[in-house]
């Protein structure tokens, strides 16, 4: 079971994460690289005929930039410098725009690791990501048990707080999303009674919304073999939600 957490404390602790490592790479100066580097004719024949074979198309919506709705309005945002802010980057939580649990930030985030996803387990030596992944009430995240690296996925993500963030913050998202639809039925019908009576028979009818022991739906990310991410509730797809 998901538990619902208040929409302002989606993100704090995602907008403090260290940022990935970083690696720097030293080029040769072109002066001594000639002086050192001689290429046979085999390798100059292999590197024209490669230049002349049709080159990979990029990955949709492989970019790390998307347009997001938060709480200080439209606006496009990095995913990966939101999630992984330059270490040592003073944070002003006021300042954060909040993502708002809507259909178009999840779809953003949903493709930003649908496209990032093979990648990551490509680098981590992970040859199929999870069926699924649940977080419990804890927030602590659920592999399934016959899932054989859960082990190194969870390393991975331990190691990669941008990817960690992005699944954790879109199954976030989605439950407040399910949960606030649920309301909406009811929030209708209120504004438009006309009398106690009606209000009273509105209040028994959606009593549910308001008991101690309300259900909240699960929330699961649910991977192809090719890490390609669908979410559902309670096993429905969100168009049902």
């Amino acid at each position: 079971m998901n538990s619902v957490q208040p929409t302002s404390a989606l993100l704090f602790s995602s907008a403090s994460t260290r940022s990935p490592s970083a690696r720097q790479y030293s080029a040769a100066s072109p002066a001594n690289t000639a002086d050192t580097v001689k290429i046979s004719q085999p390798a100059r024949d292999l590197y024209a005929f490669a230049e002349t074979q049709p080159k990979p198309a990029a990955s949709v919506g492989s970019s790390a930039k998307a347009e997001f709705d938060t709480t200080k309005g439209s606006m496009e945002l990095d995913i990966e410098s939101y999630f992984a802010p330059p270490a040592g980057q003073v944070v002003n939580l006021d300042s954060i725009p909040l993502l708002l649990p809507n259909q178009q930030n999840i779809d953003a985030l949903s493709s930003y690791i649908s496209a990032h996803m093979p990648g990551f387990l490509a680098d981590n030596g992970i040859p199929t990501p999870p069926a699924n992944i649940t977080y419990d009430t804890m927030g602590k995240i659920q592999l399934p048990a016959d899932y054989p690296y859960a082990k190194e996925f969870k390393q991975a993500l331990e190691d990669n707080p941008v990817i960690e963030q992005a699944l954790r913050t879109t199954s976030a998202l989605t439950s407040h999303m399910v949960e606030l639809n649920k309301s909406i039925p009811f929030q209708r019908e209120y504004a438009a009674a006309t009398s106690q009576a009606q209000i009273e028979a509105i209040f028994a009818k959606y009593h549910y919304l308001f008991a101690a022991n309300r259900h909240y739906d699960t929330i699961a990310l649910n991977f192809t073999a090719d890490g390609i991410l669908s979410i559902t509730h309670d096993g429905k797809s969100l168009s049902e939600a």
